[in-house]
């Protein structure tokens, strides 16, 4: 079966009796709406079908024109062995949800980069529909190259622990070392903005509202203004 029916067919039994496990958990765990559950064509494969997605909620990953480029899942249970997978695929070419937040990057001038699909799905059900996210691997330079088509000021969001200030230093470094903030007009500038420990997007904008992930980017904003300007 190709990967476009099976995301039919998912998005389908999400919603009937078999898929509300997924539904349920979409809903009140993740709060994500029904129209933020339709837009990502967010679906589930029940655990009694013979496919190897099954148990698995369907996040399908397109390219910027919306074409599907593959299939990524996270199982239902938690404590699931082999609760990620996803298709192989070249990660570092692609960026989660730009062909949804493309336009809204072009009117803004300003994209919001962050991890994960949840985390990404997450800023957009709470009007941040200018986030957009790196599929779980390193930023890339061919992924820079693809946010400075659409706008200038990127917003570095990533997980608050280690690995997401690792991830942000060495999106800085590549800035730094690129030059993109000197050969490209306008500045393409890298704002990075950290999360107290232990925190990830989804976990701030949930709990302190979009107002205060709002003053966070602009925080983010100032001290990244008065430091380049030192």
């Amino acid at each position: 079966m190709d990967r476009e029916k099976i995301v039919q067919i998912a998005k389908a039994t999400l919603r009937q009796p078999k898929g509300k496990i997924a539904l349920d958990y979409l809903k009140d765990k993740r709060r994500f709406s029904d129209i933020i559950i339709d837009k990502f064509n967010f679906g589930y494969c029940p655990k009694d079908v013979d496919h190897q997605l099954n148990g698995r909620i369907i996040v399908p990953v397109y390219d910027a024109y919306g074409g599907l480029v593959a299939l990524s899942t996270r199982h239902i249970e938690e404590d699931h062995s082999i609760r990620f997978w996803h298709e192989k695929y070249h990660k570092s070419y692609f960026l989660y949800a730009l062909n949804f937040a493309k336009k809204n990057m072009l009117k803004r001038n300003k994209v919001i980069l962050v991890e994960g699909e949840f985390d990404t799905a997450s800023l957009h059900s709470f009007g941040f529909d200018f986030t957009i996210g790196v599929c779980g691997s390193a930023f890339s330079l061919v992924q820079a190259v693809s946010i400075a088509r659409y706008c200038s000021n990127v917003y570095l969001l990533f997980d608050g622990d280690s690995a997401g200030r690792h991830a942000i230093d060495n999106a800085m470094k590549m800035c730094d070392e690129y030059g993109f903030d000197k050969r490209s007009s306008p500045a393409f500038n890298f704002i990075p903005v950290y999360l107290p420990d232990g925190i990830d997007p989804e976990d701030y904008v949930k709990s302190e509202g979009p107002n205060g992930m709002i003053e966070l980017l602009k925080k983010a904003k100032k001290e990244h203004e008065l430091w380049i300007n030192n």
